[in-house]
């Protein structure tokens, strides 16, 4: 399954769709996923950060665009501000400059960790987001809770109350259902979706069900649980959908 017919978009030719990813394990490979399906279907697509992201000098697609500040001496692509990306959500409403059907944002930074939680900071959300994609690495599974695999695992062990100092299960769904985890500023009328990434065995994948039936009983809010690797032919192996609209 695409990740396009995983998040059912439907689009009103009037109105442009924000989708805000964040988290860790594939936050990148998911934007860049969703936006080539859609570019291939005829969409335009705007590629942006409001932190700062891999630069992708190599796309060479007449239906996406990439926004930046700058490029930095690392060569990563500086975001803008989250202000601006407001005020492009907005211009784009317009049927006289309506350019792009879909805004991806790139709102976290991981430092390449599979999972992270947010700092006071962060993640960067646009109050204009229309759906808001958690991610989460299931390589993180198992590993203990360090710098070396986790991005803030200080402030992941508070969130979590983890005692033994191991991304299980629980520490994963505590992450994605607290207020201050995985979807900390998600606007109140975005949707959740929770991006299990990475899953490329059947006992990953067992587990990962397991995680997002939890999630989904758990949570009041997250609007469906996507399993799959997103690197893949097929990026979706399965779709748990809640109660949520």
């Amino acid at each position: 399954m695409r990740l396009t017919t995983a998040l059912e978009l439907e689009r009103d030719n009037r109105k442009a769709i924000m989708i805000s990813i964040v988290g860790g394990g594939g936050k990148t490979s998911s934007l860049f996923t969703l936006a080539y399906e859609l570019a291939g279907e005829g969409k335009k697509v705007l590629i942006t950060t409001t932190t700062a992201m891999y630069n992708p000098t190599e796309i060479n697609n007449p239906n996406i665009s990439v926004l930046g500040d700058h490029v930095t001496a690392e060569g990563k692509l500086k975001g803008i501000s989250k202000e601006a990306a407001e005020r492009i959500y907005t211009d784009n409403q317009y049927a006289y400059i309506h350019q792009y059907a879909y805004i991806l944002v790139e709102a976290d930074g991981s430092k390449g960790r599979p999972i992270k939680a947010p700092a006071e900071h962060e993640p960067v959300i646009p109050d204009t987001t229309d759906i808001m994609i958690g991610v989460i690495g299931m390589d993180a599974f198992g590993m203990e809770i360090t710098e070396t695999n986790v991005h803030r695992p200080e402030i992941l062990t508070v969130l979590t109350n983890s005692v033994n100092g191991i991304v299980d299960e629980e520490v994963i769904v505590k992450l994605a259902c607290h207020p201050q985890g995985l979807f900390k500023n998600c606007p109140v009328s975005a949707r959740k979706v929770l991006l299990l990434n990475k899953v490329f065995n059947e006992r990953t994948k067992e587990t990962a069900i397991r995680i997002g039936y939890t999630v989904l009983r758990e949570s009041e809010t997250i609007n469906r649980v996507i399993i799959g690797a997103v690197r893949e032919e097929e990026p979706v192996i399965e779709l748990i959908k809640g109660s949520i609209l």
